[in-house]
This record gives structure tokens, sequence and C-alpha cells, in this order.
């Protein structure tokens, strides 16, 4: 089968990148230690407690790590064996996570917005004996499913709770009485961290991430510590603004490949400091006390804050919105000028720097005012999104890769910044496209295949090469740039070949729509499910004198379906004709993650979706259907 090979790295690359020594790396817990050692007293880690962030230092962490480690050999854990947590982002994550890996154990994280139908999948299926757990809300979601678990032995909880009854198979322990049993052995044995960390070896597998699973299970990538390693120094390799002891937020899950290797594994490599959000719901003012510099986020987020300012300026009066739209004008004039390198003038400085006291400013210190790298991986960064980031000076690098490639295999740089790619492969890392569009990448994050799921591996790995299901091809300068995956292609009885994440984003660009699923294989033309966005539907319905608050009632008024109408055909506009949405329906509510509609990390899984809502998917293809659709004249 024949292969166009891309380039590894530009000219320019070359001579910003250096290329990765395998015989120099390093296993990330080796690296703790060595930093507890070499800066006890930097800080390493906030979090939050009693409504103010907390400092915990790099002597600290190390210490709570080899306590964690020491009281899980004590407990039994052999060496390979699997050890699993249920947590949200807190200290106590990074202690298991970087303690089980020195026991030389491996640690493999469950989503804490998993079902307790998938947990149970997942435990039985890694046979893990230890299960870390840390609230009451985890805590009933094992209890639901707690006859089902063929091989759990010990739940350890980080939060001391109500008393919870078990089969007589399973003993409960707290993490802190981890934490004293490991301070018990490390006061006996001193050199019990040494002689387990050296039996550590880069081969070994460290983590498995069990992937979302929109097309059936969910499989277990097996991460070993050198491709950890690997893509910890190649991303230090790339970012040349990035120095040592950055400050991160965690707020993505750490179940998640690039919070975990990104934010958690990095930071450690990095030497920098994370702050922990309290909750997802206090991002928007913990960001303003952790102040990050390196800021981890998918498309989502970004969608947000992009949503979040169009819609203040909305609000806002002629002069706000006039002055708003000429700074971002402005911007654009400059980002495209440093895309060329062209030179920027006097007199456009001078513009630039107005726009940034007027306007840029005020939307940088909403992240904290420090933000100096930002990075978007999960899913495609919507066109609209990039672009405005980039014209308010804050470009966003977005990674393209897998859990199976340890996340990134390609990035865009901020120096060679092409909207609408994922930018060029990362050093040590060859990427190419097969006949059929695959994207095939092989390099040192490329994992060691599924755990106990020889079948799957030998259809993804070959000869080296991942097979990763995503359509793409490249520009002119190496970039990638991806259409969509394989099997979600769409292709009307036109025979028109459409990526429907493509047009999604484009959708969810309105600050009206959360979410949507658009249609069509086999039919004519395109539709579409939306879900609305309740905060600005809501504000809008207010401000119309609409008597109802309720999301579902909203989604039936004429009003409403006007607004989304109006939105849709503003859209349509930035979209070829075939890709156009000619009918719509509103749900009633969002898709989620409990009703199996979404996987962990948000993707829309199309065939669930399409099988629970066929009834009325099929009926936007009948002439009389009217009450909830948009038909495109």
């Amino acid at each position: 089968m024949a292969n166009t090979t891309s380039k590894t790295t530009n000219k320019k690359e070359q001579n910003k990148t250096k290329q990765i020594n395998p015989l120099t790396l390093e296993a990330i817990p080796l690296i703790l230690l060595q930093r507890a050692k070499k800066h006890p007293e930097k800080i390493a880690l906030k979090v939050k407690n009693n409504g103010r962030f907390q400092d915990i230092t790099w002597a600290e962490y190390g210490r709570k790590v080899s306590q964690t480690a020491a009281g899980l050999l004590e407990l039994g854990l052999e060496r390979g064996e699997k050890v699993s947590i249920i947590s949200a982002n807190r200290p106590e994550f990074g202690y298991s996570d970087l303690g089980v890996m020195i026991a030389g154990g491996v640690m493999v994280a469950i989503y804490p917005s998993s079902t307790p139908k998938s947990i149970a999948y997942i435990l039985n299926h890694c046979e893990a004996r230890f299960l870390i757990v840390d609230n009451q809300e985890k805590k009933k979601k094992i209890l639901e499913v707690i006859e089902e678990l063929k091989y759990l032995e010990k739940i350890i909880l980080i939060d001391v709770g109500e008393e919870i009854k078990l089969p007589k198979k399973i003993k409960v322990k707290f993490f802190e009485d981890i934490l004293a049993l490991g301070q018990e052995q490390l006061d006996t044995d001193e050199e019990i961290i040494t002689t387990s960390i050296n039996k550590l070896n880069l081969e070994d597998t460290a983590i498995i991430i069990y992937t979302s699973g929109t097309t059936g299970q969910p499989k277990g990538a097996m991460l070993a510590h050198k491709n950890i390693s690997f893509v910890c120094a190649t991303m230090a390799s790339i970012a040349t603004d990035v120095q040592e002891h950055e400050t991160f937020i965690s707020f993505l899950p750490l179940a998640h490949v690039l919070e975990r290797i990104g934010c958690l594994y990095f930071s450690v490599h990095n030497g920098g400091t994370i702050g922990f959000v309290e909750k997802l719901e206090t991002v928007v003012t913990d960001i303003l006390d952790i102040r990050p510099t390196i800021l981890y986020g998918v498309p989502r987020f970004f969608e947000k804050i992009y949503n979040g300012v169009m819609t203040a300026v909305m609000d806002g009066g002629w002069i706000k919105r006039q002055v708003f739209l000429w700074a971002v004008n402005v911007g654009r004039q400059v980002a495209k000028r440093k895309q060329k390198h062209r030179k920027i003038g006097i007199v456009l400085e001078l513009k630039y720097w107005l726009a940034e006291k007027l306007v840029f400013e005020k939307i940088r210190a909403r992240l904290g005012g420090r933000v100096k790298s930002i990075i978007s991986g999960g899913a495609p960064l919507g066109v609209n999104i990039a672009e405005f980031f980039a014209n308010i000076g804050m470009p966003i690098m977005e990674a393209y890769g897998a859990t199976e490639t340890s996340a990134p295999a390609t990035i865009t740089r901020p120096e060679a910044l092409r909207v609408g790619t994922v930018g060029t492969p990362i050093p040590d890392v060859e990427v190419k496209i097969a006949e059929d569009g695959e994207i095939l990448i092989r390099g040192g994050g490329v994992c060691q295949g599924y755990y106990k799921d020889p079948e799957a591996t030998k259809q993804a790995f070959i000869d080296g090469w991942y097979y990763s299901g995503d359509i793409g091809h490249f520009d002119d300068e190496g970039n990638l740039i991806i259409t969509d995956r394989k099997k979600d292609i769409i292709i009307t009885s036109g025979g028109k070949n459409i990526a429907p994440q493509n047009i999604e984003n484009v959708l969810k660009s309105s600050p009206f729509i959360n979410n949507a699923m658009v249609y069509g294989d086999r039919r004519n033309y395109l539709t579409a499910l939306i879900t609305l966005n309740p905060e600005t539907v809501t504000n809008y319905a207010a401000k119309e004198k609409i008597k109802t608050s309720d999301l579902a009632a909203l989604a039936k008024k004429h009003q409403i379906r006007m607004l989304i109408e109006e939105e849709i055909a503003k859209k349509n506009r930035e979209l070829a004709s075939y890709e156009r949405i000619k009918k719509f329906s509103i749900l009633p509510r969002d898709f989620s993650i409990e009703n199996g509609e979404l996987t962990p990390t948000l993707k829309v899984k199309r065939r669930e979706v399409t099988q629970k809502y066929q009834e009325l998917l099929d009926s936007m293809y009948e002439k009389e259907f009217a009450s909830t659709t948009y038909e495109n004249k």
C-alpha cells in the first residue's frame, strides 16, 4: 500500500527543537524524588481548603508519594499489578499515581463521571485488587456494582465518611492509614524506596488508560514509562518559551491522557506548580487565584470563553461593541502579518498597543493575566475559535494525538501558526497518510498495545505504525489537517463525502447552541439535533419576557425556535452548499454521559444518539415535518 510520508520537522523547527535521545530519558517518579531533594522548599502543588489555596512543597510531595508506595507494598501490591483510582483532581491523585509507579504497580484511572456499569467493566477487565476512591458520590457508584467486582479486595477511601457495608472479601482502608503505614515501613527500612525504584525499567507498563469507547467497550491502552518520559522531554524541547517552574491549572479529568501527561507528569518534568481547581464550577474564580502560565483545555472550554466574551460584548452598549470589533480587526491584521513573517509597521503597532489596553488585557485578566502558552487537544478546535484567540494575541497551540500515542503526535507552533491545522509532527515522530486517507503515526509515544486484547492490538498497530482511525491530509507547509473520523464520514445520496465534526464545530460557535449532532448518511441533505446553551438561552428568554426558565419548555417556544433558526442560517453561510443544515430539531435536554450519549471525554456517541433519536431523525426527511425545523431556502 503506497503512502505519503510527512516531514518530521522543517528547517525552522530544526533550529528550535532538539532530537530526544532515548538513553537520556528518566522515569517521571525518579524525577519527582530528585526534585524533592534539589528544591525541597519550592511549591509543587496548590489545593483549596476552607476557601483558600494552600501550598504543598516538593519535599512534602515526595514524602507523600514515598509513603503511598511503601504503604501499598506493605499491603501486598505486586510488581505489574493493577491499582485503580476514581477521583477528582487533587493532590492524593498524584500521590497515588506516582506512588503506585514507584511500587512497580500499574495505575488505571477511571473517569469520575463514568457510570457504575462502565466502572465495573474496567475494574474486572484490568483485574484490580486495589481501588482508591475519593468521596461519597463515587463510593455510591461502587456500591451499586460491588457484587459484580470479581477481583477487588481493598477499597482505599481518601475522604473519611459514613461506614459502608461490603462483602467479607473486600476490606476498607483510609488513605491516611496507608500514609501512616508507609511511614512505618520507611522508618524501618530507609532503602525501601531506593530498592523499589531501582527495579523500574523504562520498558515497563506505567499506566493503562481506557479509551472512550465511542464504538463499543473501552480498550485499555498500555503506556510504558518510556512513552510518558518521551512525550514530556519532547514537549520541553518544543516549547521554547517554557522555563522551569511554570504554573499549571488542573481541571480536566486526570483520567484523560492530555491532562495526565501534559499537566501531572509534565509539571514534574518541568519542576512547575499545579493548582487544582476546587471543582469544575469554580474554574472561573479559581483561575484568578492560581494565575497559570500554562493552560491546557479541550475545545469546549475555549468555546465557552469565546461565547462568554461575545455575550458580554453584545450585551454592552454600542460604543463598547464598536471598540471591541475595531480591536479584534487590528489584532487580525497583526496576526496575519506575523504568520507571513512580515513587518507590522509603526502605525499598526500603535493601533495594536491601544487594542491591548482597551480590550485584550481585559480578556487575558479573565485567565489570570499570566498565560503564555495555551494548548488545546482531545477534539478538533473550531477555526473561528482559533482565529479569535490568535487575533487577541493568545494563539492556541492545537495538539493532535490519541491515548494510544501518549497524547500529542503533532502540534501547531505560535511562530508558524496555520489556523485550521494541527501543526507538524513533534520531534522523532513520523506521520503519514494511507491511501484511504487514514492517519498513521509512529514514534516514541506509541503505546505497547491494548491490555488483554491481542486482536484489537493487531488491527491498530502494524509494523510500528498506529492506525488512528482519523482521516486527514497535509497542506503545502507540512501541517496536518484533520477532516474527520474514518467511521464518522457521512456519504450523502448524492455521493458527497462530508465530515460532520467540522460542521458541528461551526454550529457550536453560536453562543446559543451547546451541542450538535449532524446526520445525513445516504440521505439527500443534512439535518442536525441541537441542544441549547442554558445560560445564554435563559438570558435571551428573560429579555423576550418568556415566562419560563425551564430548558425543556423553552425548546418548544416559537421565539427560541426562531432564534436557533437565525443562528443556523448565519452558520450555513460559512459552509459549502452541500454541508448546510436543511432541517433541525431542538432537544429538550443536553447530551450526557449518564444517558450514554457522551463519552467521558465529552465526545458524542453517534451510534447511541442516532439509535435513541432515530424516529425523530427520520421524521426530518418527511415533507410534513415543520414544528421544530428550519428549512434552508
